[in-house]
């Protein structure tokens, strides 16, 4: 973490301690609608603005060692291709043959030196170009070179894959922002998938994702899970342009809330040995940085009421048996620790769905919801959202400022 960013976070947790009123110069939140996670509307304008033109963590590089080795990301109603190619290059395309739209890929994940159609047996390079055509004579207007897979916007930050389906849209160093700053001392590029599964959820995507943008209730729901080992009154939050956020919040007692793994390296900074520091990335993932590894979650719609969470459990590289073991491990530990708060979501989607109440609050501790709430509107265009949908925006001045 660069050292204008972890003056940030020392300061702000310091007077955060102290804290034992309301911020004078903190405005009151209005209620958030209720519609935002219930209407079609609204869901309409999401996919549009947000999941049309943001750019969307699809995978892992290290998952994809060899030439042909592929991932299928498979959300918001696409199939897309992440594969490496034989200049070791990772490129993304549409799942679907330029003939009548069929999958070429049916397996999530595997190695194909050419993507040949299950269906016609149309072929295609690991660059995307059209190279075989049986009967190639019956189509007369086909030109291969015009006919190739459609190609998705791909790019990688520290062995992380991006996708975005806008051609226009900004580099992603621009769109990361200060994430490049807060990640400094902490060796991304070095983690491995140590596990990865979904969860199907009964409810709005944006409420599984609000209970990530607060520790507010860890003391309620995780009392002997988390809330031991964390200094809930030390939990302080940076607002950054593009909806992104920082978190930090003190440890108890130890360098992680976990167990040591059998491998982990020696070089991360004191920062996130001495704290918990965790960074939304808008629009839909969730990093919380620990020594020992972490959890890396998104959150996608699977309908107005309905979304996934889906978890990587990342780690340091190692085969050993005994890292086997603590990863297994790892794995229950974090299913119990998601259940304790996933028995609540489908309950409160259906106090928003059936109109019990009309809206939700939000508190100062709340205020990063109530940023990530503003920043869907921004990308969407306020003046495109029905003014009973709208939040009322109220913190851009209390806006971080970029690291240097």
């Amino acid at each position: 973490m660069r050292a204008a960013a972890l003056e940030l976070l020392n300061r702000t947790m310091d007077e955060q301690l102290k804290r034992s009123e309301h911020p004078s110069d903190f405005p009151a939140l209005p209620p958030i609608p209720a519609g935002r996670y219930t209407d079609p509307r609204f869901e309409a304008l999401e996919r549009e603005g947000v999941w049309n033109r943001s750019w969307l963590l699809a995978g892992i590089a290290s998952e994809l060692a060899e030439p042909g080795s592929y991932r299928l990301f498979q959300h918001l109603d696409r199939s897309i291709i992440i594969s490496r190619g034989k200049d070791g290059r990772i490129r993304a395309f549409h799942n679907a043959c330029r003939h009548r739209g069929s999958p070429l890929l049916l397996e999530p994940k595997g190695r194909a030196m050419r993507f040949i159609c299950p269906y016609h047996a149309w072929g295609y390079d690991l660059d995307g170009a059209l190279k075989s055509v049986p009967s190639q004579h019956d189509f007369a207007c086909l030109n291969k070179a015009d006919n190739g897979l459609t190609e998705v916007r791909c790019d990688t930050y520290q062995g992380f894959i991006f996708i975005n389906f806008d051609d226009d849209a900004e580099p992603l160093l621009d769109f990361l922002g200060e994430f490049v700053a807060l990640t400094e001392g902490y060796p991304l590029d070095r983690m491995v998938v140590k596990d990865h599964f979904t969860i199907e959820m009964s409810c709005n995507w944006k409420i599984a994702y609000h209970n990530f943008l607060e520790i507010y209730h860890v003391n309620t729901v995780h009392p002997t899970t988390l809330a031991p080992h964390l200094d809930s009154r030390s939990f302080v939050i940076a607002l950054y342009e593009g909806g992104h956020m920082r978190f930090g919040t003190r440890k108890k007692g130890g360098e992680s809330l976990f167990a040591t793994p059998p491998v982990r390296p020696d070089d991360i900074a004191q920062v996130f040995l001495e704290n918990t520091i965790a960074l939304p990335t808008f629009p839909n993932t969730f990093f919380s940085l620990d020594p020992v590894g972490f959890n890396l979650q998104c959150f996608w719609p699977a309908g107005p009421d309905r979304s996934i969470m889906e978890v990587r459990q990342m780690g340091w590289e190692s085969d050993s048996e005994a890292d086997r073991d603590y990863w297994q491990g790892m794995r229950k530990a974090t299913e119990h620790i998601l259940s304790e708060d996933l028995c609540l979501f489908e309950n409160i989607q259906q106090s928003l769905r059936n109109g019990a109440i009309p809206s939700i609050w939000a508190g100062y501790q709340e205020r990063a919801l109530y940023w990530f709430e503003e920043e869907i509107d921004r990308r969407i265009g306020a003046e495109r959202v029905p003014a009973d949908l709208r939040v009322d925006p109220r913190i851009a001045s209390f806006m971080a400022p970029r690291s240097a």
